[in-house]
Protein backbone atom coordinates (compact mmCIF):
# COMPACT_ATOMS: atom_id res chain seq x y z
CA UNK A 1 0.00 0.00 0.00
CA UNK A 2 1.32 3.39 -1.00
CA UNK A 3 0.68 7.28 -0.66
CA UNK A 4 1.79 10.16 -2.59
CA UNK A 5 2.95 10.43 -6.29
CA UNK A 6 5.10 9.10 -8.61
CA UNK A 7 9.26 8.91 -8.06
CA UNK A 8 12.47 8.19 -9.56
CA UNK A 9 12.56 4.54 -8.60
CA UNK A 10 14.85 2.26 -10.54
CA UNK A 11 12.66 -0.47 -11.93
CA UNK A 12 12.35 -3.55 -9.27
CA UNK A 13 15.82 -5.44 -9.48
CA UNK A 14 17.88 -2.19 -10.37
CA UNK A 15 20.31 -3.10 -7.57
CA UNK A 16 19.87 0.75 -6.64
CA UNK A 17 18.60 1.49 -3.28
CA UNK A 18 17.26 4.93 -1.53
CA UNK A 19 15.22 5.66 1.85
CA UNK A 20 11.54 5.94 1.46
CA UNK A 21 9.62 7.11 4.47
CA UNK A 22 6.36 5.91 6.20
CA UNK A 23 4.06 4.44 9.08
CA UNK A 24 2.03 1.96 10.11
CA UNK A 25 -1.28 2.41 9.88
CA UNK A 26 -3.73 -0.25 10.47
CA UNK A 27 -1.43 -2.78 10.95
CA UNK A 28 0.07 -2.05 7.09
CA UNK A 29 2.93 -0.08 6.17
CA UNK A 30 1.79 2.78 3.89
CA UNK A 31 5.13 5.13 2.48
CA UNK A 32 4.74 8.38 1.31
CA UNK A 33 5.87 7.97 -2.30
CA UNK A 34 4.71 4.84 -4.36
CA UNK A 35 7.38 2.38 -5.45
CA UNK A 36 7.48 0.18 -8.53
CA UNK A 37 5.17 -3.31 -8.17
CA UNK A 38 7.50 -6.65 -7.26
CA UNK A 39 9.96 -3.88 -5.19
CA UNK A 40 12.19 -5.72 -2.55
CA UNK A 41 11.87 -3.32 0.38
CA UNK A 42 13.65 -3.66 4.35
CA UNK A 43 11.70 -2.05 6.96
CA UNK A 44 13.80 -0.59 9.84
CA UNK A 45 11.61 -0.01 13.01
CA UNK A 46 12.79 1.40 16.37
CA UNK A 47 13.05 0.28 19.09
CA UNK A 48 10.04 0.74 21.82
CA UNK A 49 9.26 4.58 21.90
CA UNK A 50 12.01 5.21 19.89
CA UNK A 51 11.92 7.27 16.88
CA UNK A 52 13.57 6.88 13.94
CA UNK A 53 13.54 10.55 12.80
CA UNK A 54 16.36 11.94 10.30
CA UNK A 55 16.67 15.82 9.68
CA UNK A 56 17.23 16.46 5.91
CA UNK A 57 21.20 17.10 6.27
CA UNK A 58 21.11 13.04 7.86
CA UNK A 59 19.01 11.59 5.05
CA UNK A 60 20.89 13.51 2.58
CA UNK A 61 24.04 11.70 4.14
CA UNK A 62 22.16 8.17 4.24
CA UNK A 63 21.16 8.97 0.24
CA UNK A 64 25.09 9.81 -0.56
CA UNK A 65 26.36 6.78 1.16
CA UNK A 66 23.66 4.28 -0.88
CA UNK A 67 24.61 5.96 -3.44
CA UNK A 68 28.73 5.38 -2.84
CA UNK A 69 28.02 2.20 -2.24
CA UNK A 70 26.10 1.68 -5.33
CA UNK A 71 29.42 2.92 -7.48
CA UNK A 72 31.08 0.37 -5.44
CA UNK A 73 32.60 2.87 -3.39
CA UNK A 74 33.06 0.68 -0.18
CA UNK A 75 35.39 -1.58 1.65
CA UNK A 76 34.22 -5.18 1.69
CA UNK A 77 33.34 -6.45 4.76
CA UNK A 78 35.89 -8.99 4.93
CA UNK A 79 38.39 -6.68 4.57
CA UNK A 80 37.11 -4.52 7.66
CA UNK A 81 37.32 -8.27 9.70
CA UNK A 82 40.75 -9.22 9.03
CA UNK A 83 42.36 -4.90 9.80
CA UNK A 84 41.39 -5.28 13.49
Amino acid sequence: MTRGGGSSAEAAGGGAMRVVHGRVEQGHVVLDESLPEGSDVAVIVAAGDEAFDLDEQQVAELRASIEEADRGEFVPLDDVLKSR
